[in-house]
């Protein structure tokens, strides 16, 4: 018989950014997860592959296992199984998450357990529409109810105490159950203009808030059950929404192709200014860990060049690696200068306590030659260039420089292999978005073969191109695709940028 501790953890509300420390670190260890349908896609993605899931979910009409199965589930694998074991529940285990009868059940087997609470969706989806749910002069108290019963009716509630009290009520898994409250809440005395909300998906990109008066939810017809998972609020702290600015890219849909080791800069970025991000990764970096004479040559005598030419983030991180890899560190540079061609290179590099001594004014091939002889017209011959870079890194950059009558040492430190998928997964992927997002030649390129083997060119039909340079954008007209954003500097920020600034024009557009 193997005990151990089992960990009954908040997942919050769905932002991913919205987890305690402790349970990003208990999600990173873990060896089983048992989570809940309420659990966002994004925060499933955080656990590490090697982890069993077994999912648990609990929804309305829709339930995979009754909760005594999960508690004797939950005391089996501790019993039986052992390692970490995390049982991952929206919101907070406490609040209406049946985390008690959980934490009940292991304590009556004598099992170690830890309880880490998590943002209840009823605190923080009301933020994220600007709604505090207590406000001076508006609401001095918050009460909140779960409005769920299995044979979905009105649980059984002193609706008249609900009717006087003072502050904000949040009623929890009610979206069946609008009108019925409402309802009650009338006969019980409460005013029909009082003001009252769903909240929808609250901390999601998906997010909506849909606000009438309490007696126009009573009389309504509609069936909110689409809205599912929403809370129904009622309280004057609603008016407080009505100035709200929304995000840039709220409900915009992002494809980011951006190989994985990658993505979460600009993902972070997008999800930030509103979008509902995409990942769809066309292409994995992988480090070539074959014997490589000519790499060992270069750094056995780096004294040898007279630059280091650094093109890419990943450029910089092998390159390091195979440092690290043959007992060498940066003091070996000491001899060197460095050149990189855009400011996200010059960011990694100075990660490694680096600064690069050349940058071109245009972050492309082309304007870095340019730049780089203008500033350098040394004799020919004089220099030499260590160039570590993708297999399938262009030639352009080596060949001006070349021709100009440096000599460039080009290693190939690490490969793009394409990844496949399945036509169902580009079609959900594809379906309903709005901009497909691509931050290189390759992954436009590998994504393009993926699509054409298949016969599925036409989703790029679908959607529309943002891309980080001219390189990528030249590759896609190649490939004869329209390129619609091109964004203004090579960098991730620019890109997000240019992609609010694009959906500001469309919502312009839109109400002229």
């Amino acid at each position: 018989m193997k005990k151990t501790q089992v960990h009954l953890v908040g997942a919050g509300p769905g932002d991913p950014r919205l987890l305690t420390r402790r349970a990003y670190e208990l999600l990173s260890r873990a060896d089983i997860v048992v989570y809940d349908a309420l659990v966002s896609p994004e925060i499933l993605a955080l656990i590490p592959e090697r982890a069993e899931r077994i999912p648990a979910g609990k929804r309305a009409a829709g339930h995979s296992m009754h909760q005594r199965e999960i508690n004797a589930l939950l005391v089996e694998l501790a019993e039986q199984r052992g390692g970490c074991i995390v049982r991952l529940k929206g919101g907070d285990p406490f609040v209406f998450g049946r985390g008690g009868e959980e934490m009940l059940a292991l304590r009556s087997a004598g099992i170690p357990y830890e309880i880490v609470p998590g943002i209840s969706s009823g605190l923080a989806a009301p933020a994220y529409f600007d709604i505090p749910i207590t406000h001076r002069g508006l609401s001095q108290a918050f009460t909140c109810i779960t409005a769920y019963t299995e044979d979905e009716g009105l649980p059984e509630l002193d609706w008249t105490s609900l009717a006087k009290l003072p502050g904000t009520l949040v009623f929890y898994m009610g979206m069946r159950q609008v009108a019925k409250i409402s309802a009650a809440l009338l006969g019980a005395g409460m005013s029909a203009e009082r003001s009252a909300a769903i909240l929808s998906k609250g901390t999601s990109p998906a997010q909506q808030l849909r606000s009438e008066t309490l007696g126009a939810f009573a009389a309504s017809t509609e069936d909110y059950s689409a809205l599912a998972p929403g809370l129904f609020i009622v309280g004057e702290v609603l008016s407080l929404a009505e100035g709200r600015q929304p995000k840039p890219l709220e409900g915009k849909r992002i494809i980011v192709t951006r190989a994985q080791q990658q993505a979460s800069g600009l993902a972070d970025g997008l999800r930030a200014q509103g979008a509902e991000v995409r990942l769809l990764p066309s292409i994995e970096i992988v480090e070539r860990t074959e014997a490589c004479p000519q790499l060992e040559a270069a750094l056995s005598d780096l004294s040898r060049y007279d630059w280091l030419l650094l093109t890419s983030p990943n450029a910089v991180q092998y390159f390091f690696a195979a440092l690290e890899r043959t007992g060498r560190d940066a003091r070996t540079l000491a001899g060197l200068r460095l050149a990189v061609v855009g400011p996200m290179t010059a960011e990694t590099l100075g990660r490694h306590g680096l600064r690069a001594d050349f940058m071109p004014s245009v972050y492309t091939a082309q304007g870095f030659a340019a730049d780089f002889l203008a500033a350098y017209p040394e004799a020919e011959g004089r220099r030499r260039l260590l160039f570590p870079c993708s297999e399938l890194a262009q030639y352009e950059l080596s060949t001006s420089l070349e021709a100009a009558g440096s000599q460039v040492e080009r290693v190939e430190l690490y490969s793009n292999h394409p990844i496949a998928y399945r036509p169902e997964e580009l079609q959900r992927c594809f379906a309903g978005a709005d901009w497909l997002t691509a931050c290189s030649s390759s992954s436009i390129d590998h994504l393009y073969s993926l699509l054409e083997a298949q016969g599925q060119t036409a989703l790029l039909r679908e959607v529309r191109l943002a891309v980080l340079g001219p390189q990528t954008a030249a590759k896609a007209e190649r490939l004869g695709l329209t390129t619609s954003l091109i964004a203004p500097e090579a960098t991730i920020p620019s890109l997000v940028e240019a992609l609010c600034k694009a959906s500001s024009a469309d919502q312009a557009e839109d109400l002229d």
